[in-house]
């Protein structure tokens, strides 16, 4: 048996347990709609050294609801020790046979001496009126080359979308494209054998 009395505001249940405080009931509130995502293209996060060759990944993740039947993206990075060398297709664009071209714009030097480029990549489905758009998964490999005599240091590659269109006949402009920015980051030599040493040693170890 229990005896339920108001005190200070609160209801309380007085039980053979002791008194448990009977809270109001929460009040559900409406949920708002989740927006759509945007379609979406992506960079990645490389680790490299002086004198080698890295691919950067081009990925998009599209909008279902809005698929894409083009994409030009312009990549921005300082090119003093970063040299681009040609583009490759990604296992996205081979499957849906989309065209992928690209042009580069190497800029003046500044006031500091530093070189910047600008990567343009088009991205597009070649035929008049494509059933399906622009695919999930990686579209394109940005082939790079780290130059000899570059010290240790970061370079931000930085994506716009600077036109896409939808499937429509004729297409129409989709102005709401994301980007993420990559990353080159050049290590020593020294500096990676410091960072390995310690897997390379439990490797020797185990075996």
């Amino acid at each position: 048996m229990s005896i339920g009395f108001q005190w200070r505001g609160r209801w309380w249940l007085a039980a053979a347990s002791g008194l448990v405080a009977v809270l109001p009931p929460i009040q559900a509130t409406a949920q708002q709609p989740v927006p759509p995502a945007a379609p979406r293209v992506s960079l990645a996060e490389i680790k490299t050294t002086p004198g080698a060759s890295l691919m950067m990944p081009l990925s998009l993740t599209p909008d279902p609801k809005n698929p894409l039947r083009s994409l030009t993206v312009e990549i921005g990075f300082v090119s003093k020790s970063l040299v681009f060398q040609k583009t490759s297709r990604g296992l996205a664009a081979e499957l849906a046979n989309a065209d992928i071209q690209a042009n580069l714009i190497e800029g003046p030097p500044d006031d500091k001496g530093l070189k910047r480029a600008t990567l343009r990549v088009t991205v597009s489905l070649p035929e008049p009126a494509p059933k399906e758009g622009l695919p999930d998964g990686l579209l394109a490999y940005l082939l790079f080359q780290v130059s000899e005599d570059a010290q240790p240091l970061t370079i931000k590659l930085t994506p716009a979308v600077v036109s896409a269109n939808d499937l429509s006949t004729p297409p129409k402009k989709v102005s709401n494209v994301g980007a993420d920015a990559g990353v080159v980051v050049i290590e020593s030599l020294d500096a990676v054998y410091q960072r390995l040493a310690p897997e390379l040693a439990c490797f020797f170890f185990s075996h």
